[in-house]
C-alpha cells in the first residue's frame, strides 16, 4: 500500500465527501475504491475490515478508520487542521461534521 490514504465507500458522494473536502483542504492525495458491488462490500465484511460493519472506511498510517467523524478528528489533527483556538475549531465543525 502506498503512503497515500486509501477511501473506500459507495459509488457517491454520502458521508465520504466531507473527509474527501477535508483531505483537499490538507493538500492531500489520496486513492478511492468504489464500492459497486455486494460482493466487494462483503469481501471487506469478511476480511473484518469494517468495524462496525459499515463504510466509510479510510487506510491509513497501518490502520482502518471507520466512523465518519472519527474519522475526520484524526485526520484534522495528524494535518493540523483542527484549529488553535475555540474560534479555529468552531470553524472546523462548521464545515467538516
Amino acid at each position: 500500500m502506498s503512503g497515500k490514504p486509501k477511501l473506500y465507500y459507495f459509488d457517491g458522494r454520502g458521508r465520504m465527501e466531507s473527509i474527501r473536502w477535508l483531505l483537499a483542504a490538507a493538500g492531500i492525495e489520496f486513492e478511492e475504491e468504489m464500492l459497486e458491488t455486494r460482493e466487494q462490500y462483503e469481501a471487506l465484511l469478511k476480511e473484518g475490515a469494517l468495524l462496525f460493519e459499515q463504510v466509510p472506511m479510510v487506510q491509513m498510517d497501518g490502520m482502518r478508520l471507520v466512523q465518519s467523524r472519527a474519522i475526520m478528528q484524526y485526520m484534522a489533527a495528524k494535518y493540523d487542521l483542527y484549529g488553535k483556538n475555540m474560534k479555529e475549531r468552531l470553524l472546523y465543525d462548521f464545515f467538516f461534521t
